[in-house]
């Protein structure tokens, strides 16, 4: 007898190391399972988390909007002052010339102007023969009307050009420097 149990005793581990074998298998693919199910339920943000973002948004745009749109207005204002500075440039280039022929150079530019831009309003164009110097007005229109205002003048008997801005009152720009003196 004792030699048929010793004959059975391999067969008898050998099928409890298969039943062992199949349980640790079945036993991880559960657990592989359940990790898998709860991570589809941890993936995501919590509410909190998305708070937090929402406040940091907040806060940043509190801060950036009112400098973009100081930056907004600082350009459309630029223009104006670039506008402004090449019609002085070329008036006192062609002043040297013909002075009759700048001031209706200077004219049309100053129209041409006033119908292409929204943001200034060119005023005339003054000519001041004792000084030999023209000076242009101009305030802001639309989103820079009463915000804007800019004195321009150019002297090309002595070269002096000068452009004055102010965000208050209408300023005044002189050219009665010294040649070589440039912008102000």
């Amino acid at each position: 007898m004792i030699d048929l149990w010793a004959r059975r005793a391999p067969i008898r581990f050998l099928s409890q190391l298969t039943i062992m074998t199949t349980l640790k298998s079945r036993l991880q693919l559960s657990l592989l399972n359940r990790k898998k199910g709860r991570n589809l339920l941890e993936k995501g943000f919590t509410l909190v988390e998305l708070m937090i973002v929402i406040v940091i948004v907040g806060i940043l745009s509190a801060v950036a909007l009112p400098n973009f749109l100081g930056q907004a207005s600082k350009a459309k204002g630029v223009e104006c002052t670039t506008k402004v500075s090449a019609i002085l440039s070329a008036y006192g280039a062609d002043a040297a010339g013909n002075v009759q022929a700048a001031q209706d150079t200077a004219n049309a530019q100053i129209t041409a102007n006033n119908n292409a831009s929204p943001n200034c309003e060119f005023g005339t164009a003054t000519y001041d023969a004792t000084s030999d110097e023209m000076t242009i007005a101009v305030t802001g229109a639309a989103d820079l009307a009463g915000e804007y205002f800019l004195a321009g003048c150019v002297n090309p008997s002595t070269g002096a050009k000068d452009i004055v801005t102010s965000t208050t009152e209408a300023p005044t720009a002189t050219c009665t420097a010294a040649a070589g003196e440039g912008e102000g």
